[in-house]
């Protein structure tokens, strides 16, 4: 076969049918309601007990404050990895929102005013 017989490799490629492109990989259904639903719960429960421990002055006359203090950093853990986790819905993203900022609103309160307030009660 001569080269005069190839197609030139600067002339469009009319003559060439397209390819089939190939399907596309299946999309997963995403709908994290309920994981929304329980950072949302679990954030303000965390951050009305931290509103709660700021504006309180008897905060000192609460039995089991060290045990609420821990139960609160647990909570604000869920409602953290709840929130990022809702970041990957697909459905209900406005509630995946609301879940996703109350999870770090949570999480954020709890190391700034959890980590400080519960060294002191603990102590």
């Amino acid at each position: 076969m001569a080269d005069e017989d190839l197609p030139d490799s600067l002339e469009p490629a009319i003559h060439v049918p397209p390819r089939d492109e190939p399907p596309a990989p299946p999309t997963p259904k995403g709908d994290l309601r309920v994981v929304s639903i329980i950072a949302l719960v679990t954030g303000v429960i965390v951050i009305a007990w931290y509103l709660f421990l700021v504006t309180a002055s008897a905060i000192a006359h609460l039995e089991n404050v060290a045990w609420i203090q821990i139960g609160m950093w647990v909570l604000a853990l869920v409602s953290f990895v709840c929130g990022i986790l809702s970041l990957n819905a697909r459905m209900a993203r406005e509630l995946a929102a609301a879940g996703f900022i109350a999870g770090v609103a949570a999480g954020l309160l709890s190391i700034s005013i959890g980590f400080f307030s519960g060294l002191e009660l603990l102590s």
